[in-house]
């Protein structure tokens, strides 16, 4: 079964605290992921995030799916399980604060094909994921240096 994966790095000028925080957002997620959209975002009782639904368009398809933090160590890493039908993945941020006030990112996406049609086209898709993934993590640290 074919898969790829991809890691795309930045420096945030701010403590991990404040980048934890935001990766508690759903709508976090959309800026730094293959996702577009999220939706019904559910949240633990200490405010930390569950799982929510989201969509994306990749090349020709577009998919809607659900994602679920399936491992996390505050201010470290976040693990989420993708679901996305035809496409499923993981997606992880991890976190690493050097003493200084500003926080290395790394995000690193993988990505499976399911079923005869999505192997035909995975290779446009993983290509399409792939070359958007470091726009999107560079937005997402670029929106730090406002709030």
């Amino acid at each position: 079964m074919p898969n790829a994966s991809f890691t795309h790095r930045v420096t945030i000028e701010r403590p991990a605290v404040h980048v934890w925080r935001r990766l508690q957002e759903a709508e976090t997620w959309a800026a730094i992921g293959p996702i577009e959209r999220v939706w019904e975002a559910q949240h633990d009782t200490a405010g930390g995030l569950v799982r929510f639904r989201w969509a994306a368009t990749v090349g020709p398809r577009n998919y809607t799916g659900t994602a679920a933090v399936v491992a996390k160590e505050e201010l470290r890493h976040m693990q989420l399980a993708l679901d996305g039908g035809e496409v499923a993945g993981t997606l992880v941020a991890s976190l690493d604060q050097d003493g200084s006030a500003a926080t290395s990112l790394e995000v690193t996406l993988s990505i499976v094909p399911r079923g005869a049609l999505a192997i035909m086209f995975f290779p446009i898709v993983a290509q399409a994921v792939g070359n958007g993934l470091p726009a999107q993590v560079d937005r997402f640290a670029a929106g730090f240096t406002t709030g």
